[in-house]
């Protein structure tokens, strides 16, 4: 009884937890205008909020990933918890440019982490691994979807801002409440076969899956964060039209994750990247080519695009040494974060000069590629007999 107790709560934490940081993440494409407003920011300047975020996925992912193959997996999270509520009670009580950049390094930094750290340790306390993963992850796409569509009807007002993120907070003490009573397995100690990083990047799988996931990040973060400015700026929509279009890919993304949950273990993981790959890459790039007419191919990329991080999560650990599994996979998601950092650096920059209608082709040429790579992946990197 005990026992079942135990999954009762691991399960609890682990939903609600992927729920609540994708709320968080999604929250700061759909306020974007507003906080441009509101602090009477320049496209570049926007564009420092997200790109200085994903600085905060480069830092908690390279030195978190090294620590939680390391540590005590529950006083890890619980760390990596702890700052991510520091964040969000900032931007409660706060209203400066320069401190909500601050926070950004902690909130999405943390958020990435903490994820990122459910996807890793699911196979270690469920059976059935992958269609649980699924399942989290839907939970995660319901949290995007929910808080672009709620948000959006109310990112006009900047006290908004401050109420959503409190309600955010609330939750992230509950869940770690929740932490204080999981027995969590401690991570393997690797062995110490020296090399560390260089050696792990010597793998032939590691540039393509930097490749990958960076493509990847900047086809679904970009969208997450610039559809909304992209759509009202440009195409001519709302604001709350243009979160609806973007609350359509997430709800995608979302229904996916559930429909498809059962489907993964009898494909198989790296199959199932391919065939989903190819139909989101095809869909989102048809969307954006055809502008204004094209947003709900867009959305129904979000179909296709469900199973793809969680599952790509789950891919680069079995390339790896399973007792540096945590390590590897920060390895390579800290470095492909760098794509996202790079795009969001100059894309403000880059809508300036060129404006939206070319500076958004980026995004389905980062879709096609990172679909093509995982072909590459699969047809010329050997991989374990497992990976299937």
């Amino acid at each position: 009884m005990e026992k079942k107790n135990s999954k009762i709560t691991a399960v609890l934490f682990c939903g609600l937890i992927m729920t609540i940081t994708a709320a968080s993440d999604s929250l700061r494409g759909v306020f974007l205008p507003q906080l441009r407003s509101s602090f009477s920011l320049t496209e570049p300047q926007a564009g420092r909020i997200i790109m200085i975020s994903y600085v905060g996925n480069l830092l908690f992912l390279s030195v978190g990933g090294y620590l939680s193959d390391r540590m005590p997996r529950k006083r890890f999270i619980g760390g990596v918890l702890l700052l991510w509520a520091a964040a969000l009670a900032t931007y409660v009580f706060t209203e400066n440019y320069y401190i909500l950049l601050i926070a950004m390094i902690f909130s999405m930094g943390g958020s990435t982490m903490i994820s990122t750290s459910v996807n890793i340790i699911t196979p270690l306390l469920f059976a059935s691994p992958a269609m649980l993963v699924s399942i989290f992850n839907f939970l995660q796409g319901a949290g995007i979807t929910f808080s672009q569509n709620v948000g959006g009807r109310f990112a006009d007002k900047l006290r908004y801002w401050h109420i959503a993120n409190a309600i955010l907070l609330t939750a992230a003490l509950i869940c770690l409440a929740l932490l204080v009573t999981l027995k969590l397995p401690d991570p393997e100690k690797p062995e110490s076969s020296g090399g560390g990083y260089f050696k792990m990047l010597k793998e032939p799988a590691s540039p393509l899956l930097i490749l990958i996931c960076g493509g990847y990040f900047v086809a679904e973060h970009g969208l997450m964060n610039w559809l909304t400015s992209y759509g009202s700026e440009y195409l001519g929509f709302t604001v709350q039209i243009s979160a609806f279009y973007l609350s359509l890919f997430f709800g995608g993304i979302t229904v996916g994750r559930l429909v498809f949950a059962p489907l993964i273990d009898r494909i198989g993981i790296f199959r199932s990247l391919l065939i989903w790959s190819a139909a989101g890459a095809g869909l989102y790039t048809t969307g954006i080519a055809l502008g204004k007419s094209g947003m709900l191919l867009v959305g129904a990329s979000g179909v296709a695009f469900s199973i793809i991080y969680p599952m790509l999560v789950m891919l680069i650990g079995k390339f790896y040494d399973p007792a540096e599994a945590g390590t590897a996979t920060g390895m390579v998601l800290s470095i492909a974060t760098f794509f996202d950092i790079g795009f969001n650096a100059f894309f403000g920059g880059l809508v300036e000069k060129a404006g939206y209608g070319k500076a958004i082709v980026v995004l389905p040429i980062s879709a096609v590629m990172f679909c093509l790579l995982l072909y590459v992946l699969k047809f010329t990197v050997k991989k374990s007999k497992e990976i299937s």
